[in-house]
C-alpha cells in the first residue's frame, strides 16, 4: 500500500513512487499524484449586469493540515477587461458556489452550507459587507435564478422528510423500502429578501432545472415522474408553468439540460434526447421550441458532432453553444434558420461538466473556460472589436508552467472494418523515437462520452501522471462516441464488446505499428464503461499484459438488476430489458469468459457506487481469482461512482501506476 490511506483491499501492491518507468527520476519535475494536492479548478463564470465583473468559482484542494479530506469552492471575482488581479468574494471553510448576479448588479446571491444544514440561498451586496442568508429549507436547495425584476427568486427545493421520521430514523427504526421513499424536488417562489414564498409545483412532479421568462409571468422547468436516476436521464420532459394560476403545459417529451428563454420571450431552447425507431439510443442534440407550443427544431442532426448549453444571443436568431467536434471542445454560434456553425473560441473541455461559460446581456462579451493538455481549464474573457482580443483572468494552476509535462497530438487510425477512429496521444517528457516505450490504452466511460484534447490528470483522467512516469498513453474515441455525429454515437447498438473493442485493438496496432510502444508492454483500463471495455478485452484477447478495471460492469445482467439507471440504460442499448433477453446480456459480460482471461487485472472500486455497484466488482474478482488470473480489487469505502476524498484519489493513482510498472516491465 502507499500509505496514503485506508482501503478495503485483497492483496498487496509495490508502489514505485520516485523512479520513472524508463529510469527517468521525473518526480517534481512533471506531475505526480500527490500534486493533487495542489491542483485546483475553475468552474461557473457569470457576467454582471453591466459586463465590467465576472463572478466565479475556484474549487480548491483540501487543507489535509486541517484534516480536510474534500474539496472547498468559493466565489472569487475579477473584473472583465483583467485591470486588476482576482479577488475572493464570499468564502470559508464551506461551500460557496453557483454565484448569480441580481438583475441591477448589485447584489450577488449565491448557495452555500455554511451554517451545516445544507445549502441554502445567501445574498451578500457587490459593494460589500456580510451575506445574508435567505432561505431556510430543511432538505437544502438544489438551485435558483432571481427574477428578472429582482424582488423574488424561483428555487428548487428536496422535501423535507416529517419530524415523526427523522425521530423514528434516530432510535433506528430505519428500514428502506424500495421505491417507496420518492423525495420530489419542486420549485418555490420566495420574496429575495425574506425568503418567504410558496411552492408552485405539485408534490408528485420533480422538478430538475428552471428558468424564468424574460417578464417574470412563468417558468420553463425540465421535470419527471419520479426523482429516480433512470426517469431523470430518460424520461424527462419540458413544461412551461404560469405562475399566476399555476397551469401547466408540455412543449416537448425526451428533454434535458437547462431551458433557456428567448429575450423576446417566443421560444426555448433546450437539450433534446433524440431516439430512432429502431435504435433506443438517445443521443443529445440542441432544441428550440415555441413557448406557446409546437415548431419543434432540431439542431444538429446530421452535424458531425455534438452540442451542449444552448444559450441565447440578443438577436434570437443564434444560440451559443459549446460543441465537441471530435476530440476539440469548443464555443461556436449556432443558427437556428439554417444550422451554420461559426467558431467563436477553443475550451479543451470535456462535453459533460458544469458549467463553463456565460453571454452578456448584449451579447458583445463572453467569459469562458479553456485549458489545455498542459494546463487544466482557466477563466478567459473576451469582447467583440479590435481590441478585443483574448485576456487569461486567472492562474489558479500557474505553478504547472515550472513542470517539464507530457506533449499531447491528436491520431486517427483505421479499424478493423475501415471506420476511422481519432484519440489523443500522449508522449512522456524526453520521449525518443529511437525507443519502443510501454504503452496503456485508456478507454472513456459512457459510452456517449468522448476524451478531448484537454488536461488529463486527475484521479478520474490518467494520461498526464502515466506519461509522466514514462509511459505512452493512448485516449481512443471507439464507436459509440459523442463528437462524431449521431450515427457513430448509436453505432456500438446491440453490440457492446463487439466493434468498439475492435477499434480499441486497432489503436493497439497503431501504437505497436507506428513504432510508439512495445508489443509485449500494452496495458488497457478505464473508468465505468472504460472498466467494463478492460473487463470485457481480458476475457477476449491476450493482446494485454496488464489491466486496470475502474469501477466496471463486469455482469451486464446483474448490473440491469442493480444500478440505479435501470431498466432503460441497457434496454435502450441492447434492445429488450434483460430478464426477456437474457442471452444477449451474457453474451457481452466479461464474467461469462473469465476462464480465457491471463491478463493481470487491477480492480478499485467505490464501495458506495449506486450507479456500478461494487458487486461488480466482486464478481469479476472471484471470477478472475478462481480462474487462476493474477488478480487484486481494492474497494474504498464512503466513495461513490466519482472518488471525492484526496487521499483515496491520490492512493487510487497510484495503484494503478504501480500495477502497470509491474506488470508490463522489459
Amino acid at each position: 500500500m502507499s500509505g496514503c490511506c485506508k482501503a478495503v483491499f485483497i492483496g498487496s501492491l509495490s508502489l514505485l513512487v520516485l523512479l520513472g518507468f524508463g529510469g527517468v527520476i521525473l518526480g517534481e519535475g512533471c506531475f505526480s499524484c500527490h500534486d493533487l494536492l495542489k491542483l485546483g479548478s475553475v468552474v461557473d463564470p457569470a457576467i454582471s449586469p453591466d459586463g465590467r465583473w465576472i463572478a466565479y468559482v475556484t474549487v480548491s484542494p483540501p487543507d489535509t493540515s486541517m484534516g480536510e479530506r474534500r474539496t472547498n469552492s468559493d466565489i472569487w471575482i475579477v473584473r472583465f477587461d483583467g485591470g486588476s488581479p482576482p479577488r475572493r468574494f464570499a468564502f470559508g471553510p464551506a461551500e460557496e458556489s453557483s454565484p448569480r448576479w441580481s438583475p441591477d448588479g448589485r447584489w450577488i446571491a449565491f448557495l452555500s452550507d455554511r451554517e451545516g444544514d445544507g445549502k441554502q440561498v445567501y445574498r451578500i451586496r457587490f459593494g460589500g459587507g456580510e451575506a445574508e442568508r435567505i432561505t431556510g429549507f430543511g432538505a437544502g436547495v438544489h438551485s435558483f435564478s432571481w427574477s428578472p425584476d429582482g424582488g423574488r427568486f424561483a428555487l428548487i427545493a428536496p422535501e423535507q422528510l416529517p419530524a415523526t421520521v427523522e425521530e423514528e430514523r434516530s432510535r433506528g427504526d430505519d428500514e428502506i423500502v424500495v421505491d417507496g421513499e420518492d423525495r420530489f424536488a419542486r420549485v418555490w417562489i420566495v420574496d429575495s429578501t425574506t425568503g418567504e414564498g410558496d411552492a408552485v409545483t405539485p408534490e408528485s412532479l420533480h422538478v430538475q432545472s428552471l428558468d424564468w421568462s424574460p417578464d417574470g409571468a412563468a417558468i420553463a422547468c425540465i421535470v419527471s415522474d419520479r426523482p429516480t436516476s433512470d426517469e431523470m436521464y430518460y424520461r424527462s420532459r419540458l413544461e412551461v408553468i404560469r405562475l399566476i394560476d399555476g397551469d401547466r403545459a408540455l412543449l416537448s417529451k425526451n428533454a434535458g439540460g437547462i431551458p433557456r428563454w428567448s429575450p423576446d420571450r417566443r421560444s426555448i431552447a433546450f437539450i433534446y434526447k433524440l431516439e430512432h425507431p429502431e435504435m433506443t439510443i438517445q443521443v443529445p442534440v440542441v432544441a428550440v421550441v415555441d413557448a406557446a407550443g409546437g415548431n419543434l427544431r432540431l439542431l444538429g442532426k446530421r452535424h458531425q458532432g455534438s452540442f451542449r448549453d444552448p444559450r441565447w444571443l440578443p438577436d434570437c436568431k443564434k444560440l451559443v453553444v459549446i460543441e465537441m467536434a471530435g476530440v476539440r471542445g469548443r464555443l461556436v454560434k449556432l443558427s437556428i434558420e439554417d444550422e451554420d456553425v461559426d467558431h467563436l473560441e477553443d475550451m479543451n473541455i470535456p462535453y459533460y461538466g458544469t458549467n463553463s461559460f456565460d453571454v452578456s446581456r448584449d451579447g458583445s462579451r463572453i467569459a469562458w473556460l479553456k485549458g489545455g493538455p498542459q494546463s487544466p481549464p482557466e477563466l478567459w474573457s473576451r469582447e467583440k472589436g479590435l481590441l478585443g482580443g483574448e485576456r487569461k483572468l486567472t492562474g489558479v494552476n500557474d505553478w504547472l508552467e515550472d513542470r517539464t509535462l507530457p506533449t499531447a497530438e491528436v491520431v486517427k487510425w483505421s479499424s478493423r472494418d475501415g471506420t476511422e477512429i481519432e484519440g489523443i496521444l500522449y508522449l512522456p517528457p524526453g520521449y525518443s523515437e529511437e525507443r519502443r516505450y510501454p504503452a496503456v490504452v485508456a478507454v472513456h466511460g459512457g459510452p456517449m462520452w468522448s476524451w478531448w484534447l484537454g488536461w488529463h490528470g486527475t484521479w478520474h483522467e490518467w494520461a498526464v501522471p502515466l506519461a509522466c512516469r514514462g509511459f505512452v498513453v493512448l485516449l481512443p474515441n471507439p464507436r459509440g462516441s459523442l463528437g462524431y455525429g449521431i450515427g457513430f454515437a448509436r453505432a456500438n447498438f446491440d453490440d457492446f464488446g463487439g466493434g468498439d473493442l475492435e477499434d480499441i485493438l486497432a489503436g493497439a496496432d497503431f501504437l505497436v505499428d507506428r513504432g510508439y510502444a512495445d508489443q509485449s508492454r500494452l496495458g488497457i483500463g478505464g473508468w465505468s464503461y472504460g472498466g467494463y471495455m478492460s473487463s470485457w478485452a481480458v476475457t477476449q484477447t491476450k493482446r494485454f499484459a496488464a489491466a486496470v478495471v475502474g469501477a466496471g460492469v463486469t455482469n451486464l445482467f446483474s448490473f440491469h438488476g442493480t444500478t440505479d439507471i435501470t431498466p432503460t440504460f441497457l434496454r435502450s442499448y441492447l434492445r429488450d430489458i434483460a430478464y426477456r433477453r437474457p442471452g444477449a446480456y451474457r453474451k457481452h459480460s466479461a464474467v461469462d469468459f473469465v476462464q480465457n482471461a491471463g491478463t493481470p487485472t487491477l480492480i478499485i472500486h467505490g464501495e458506495e457506487d449506486e450507479r456500478v455497484p461494487v458487486g461488480q466488482a466482486y464478481e469479476l474478482y472471484r471470477g478472475l481469482r478462481q480462474s487462476g488470473v493474477t488478480t487484486e480489487l481494492v474497494v474504498y469505502p464512503r466513495e461513490g461512482h466519482a472518488f471525492r476524498e484526496i487521499y483515496h484519489q491520490i492512493d487510487l493513482l497510484e495503484r494503478i501506476i504501480g500495477w502497470y510498472e509491474r506488470h508490463l516491465e522489459n
